[in-house]
């Protein structure tokens, strides 16, 4: 057994690079865990799919990675020339959480294949990972500003509606209905910088109260 040493890891059901991660995530400190060398194709199959993985691997890797103060039962860092993924397993060898790595961790991860043999894995697919390639940051403003327009249309706040949809769009619509749609409408295509400057308004607007 293969084992990798001092990693920074977030689980998350879903795939998150190192710099989306959020200061609310339950960053957790590996100080030893077992490492296989797989294939490329392999370890695209880890990252883009839920897999299983036989009672054999799970007995072999049970109870082996080491946090600072307690054990995870079913993990292992899987690596090959193009990257690196954690994966965390449940009693029937399901993948249930994964981390990537930090930048740092992940060149040191790669630096040490030469060392590594490679292992095959019996394995099956099981559902896709969901890929969401807005940021998180870009998912709160986006449903912070959802929610604000929502509020303030359904208390008819009208005042505050039009004066967000001035400063968003730069122009008049007496309309509250149409402000309403043309503002979700608007969110559909994503977050600039006018978004954020909404999202910074709303927040203002009730820091001020």
């Amino acid at each position: 057994m293969n084992y990798y040493y001092d990693i920074v890891v977030n689980f998350q059901d879903t795939n998150y690079m190192f710099y989306d991660w959020n200061e609310k995530d339950n960053i957790e400190f590996i100080k030893k865990i077992p490492i296989f060398q797989v294939t490329t194709n392999t370890l695209k199959d880890f990252i883009n799919y839920n897999i299983i993985i036989n009672e054999e691997i799970l007995n072999t890797i049970k109870d082996k990675t080491k946090l600072k103060k307690s054990v995870l039962k079913y993990c292992a860092l899987f690596v090959s020339k193009n990257g690196a993924i954690v994966l965390e397993f449940d009693d029937k060898g399901l993948s249930i959480s994964r981390s990537f790595l930090q930048i740092e961790d992940e060149i040191n991860v790669l630096e040490s294949l030469y060392t590594l043999p490679f292992t095959k894995f019996n394995y099956k697919i099981k559902n896709k990972i969901n890929v969401n390639n807005m940021l998180r940051i870009e998912e709160e403003i986006k449903r912070f500003i959802e929610i604000e327009v929502n509020s303030l249309y359904k208390r008819k706040n009208y005042t505050k509606l039009n004066y967000l949809y001035n400063e968003w769009f730069k122009k008049d619509n007496k309309n509250p209905k149409e402000m309403k749609e043309e503002m979700h409408k608007k969110l559909e295509n994503g977050i600039t910088e006018k978004e954020i400057n909404i999202y910074n308004l709303i927040k203002l607007s009730y820091n001020n109260v």
